[in-house]
C-alpha cells in the first residue's frame, strides 16, 4: 500500500533524492495522466471557444452548464443542461467530458500532495476531507475490491463518487491505470443513469408549468450551496504527517 514505507536506505534512494522534483513529477504515472487531463481541458475549452463563434447562445448554455457541474456536482450540471434544453447526447457527452478532466487532474495532485511533491495551500484542506473520506470508506472497499470501487462511485452516496473514488483506489494500492479506468467507467455509467433520471423528470415537472423545472434546478443547487457552505465554515482539518514514499512509476 501507499504508506507502507520500507525503513532500509540504498544508494538509489540516496541518488534519488538529488533529482529535482520537477523532474520527478514529469517522469512518474502521475504526471503522465495530469498532461492528459491538462490536455484534454484544452481540448474541451477549444471546443466551447468554437462554439462560441458559431452560436453565442449555445456557447453560454454550455458554459454555464459547465461551471455549474464544476462547483456544484453532477446533478445539478446535468439538470442545468436539461433546463437549457440541450440534447440528451450533449449534456451526456459535455458532463462525462467535465468529470474525466476532473479526475485526471485532481487524482495527481492529490498523489503529489500526498507525497509532499508539491503543496497546493488553497487546495489542501479539500483534499485532506477527501483523504478522510476516503479512509472511512477504505475497509468495505478492501473487502470487495474493484467491484466495491465500481459501486462506489456508481451509487450517488454523499461523499462517494469518481474523485473519492480515485483516492481509494490509490490507497488500496490499485494499479494507476486500473485505479481510473474502474473509476471512470462507473462515473460515466452514472452518468447515463443520472441522465435519463433527470430527464425524465424535467418533462414530468414541466406538465405542472414552464418555471416548475427551473424551481427544482435551483433547489438542487441551494443544496449544493449549503453543503459547500457547511463545510468552508467546518472546522480546520488536521493534517496527515508527510509520508516518505516516493511516487510509483509502475503503470
Amino acid at each position: 500500500m501507499p504508506d507502507e514505507v520500507d525503513a532500509a536506505s540504498t544508494p538509489g534512494d540516496a541518488a534519488e533524492d538529488h533529482v529535482p522534483v520537477w523532474r520527478r513529477i514529469v517522469s512518474s504515472t502521475e504526471g503522465k495522466v495530469l498532461v492528459l487531463g491538462l490536455v484534454l481541458l484544452g481540448i474541451y475549452v477549444t471546443g466551447l471557444l468554437m462554439v462560441r463563434a458559431r452560436s453565442p447562445r449555445d456557447f453560454n448554455k454550455l458554459w454555464t452548464m459547465t461551471t455549474t457541474h464544476v462547483l456544484a456536482g453532477r446533478a445539478a450540471g446535468l439538470s442545468l443542461g436539461f433546463q437549457h434544453k440541450l440534447t440528451a447526447r450533449t449534456v451526456i457527452l459535455c458532463n462525462a467530458a467535465i468529470e474525466t478532466f476532473m479526475v485526471l487532474i485532481f487524482y495527481p495532485l492529490f498523489v503529489f500532495s500526498y507525497r509532499r511533491l508539491i503543496v497546493i495551500n488553497p487546495l489542501e484542506d479539500a483534499m485532506e476531507r477527501a483523504r478522510q473520506a476516503a479512509e472511512a470508506h477504505r475497509q468495505v472497499i478492501v473487502k470487495f475490491g474493484v467491484p466495491g470501487l465500481l459501486a462506489f462511485v456508481l451509487f450517488p452516496f454523499w461523499m462517494t463518487g469518481p474523485l473519492v473514488g480515485s483516492i481509494i483506489g490509490f490507497i488500496i494500492g490499485l494499479k494507476v491505470w486500473v485505479n481510473l479506468a474502474v473509476v471512470l467507467s462507473g462515473t460515466y455509467l452514472a452518468i447515463l443513469c443520472w441522465a435519463i433520471a433527470l430527464q425524465r423528470i424535467h418533462d414530468w415537472l414541466a406538465a405542472f408549468g414552464y418555471y416548475v423545472p427551473t424551481a427544482f434546478v435551483g433547489l438542487i443547487l441551494l443544496i449544493a450551496i449549503f453543503v459547500h457552505v457547511r463545510y468552508a465554515f467546518a472546522r480546520p482539518v488536521p493534517r496527515t504527517p508527510a509520508p516518505s514514499d516516493e511516487p510509483d512509476d509502475a503503470p
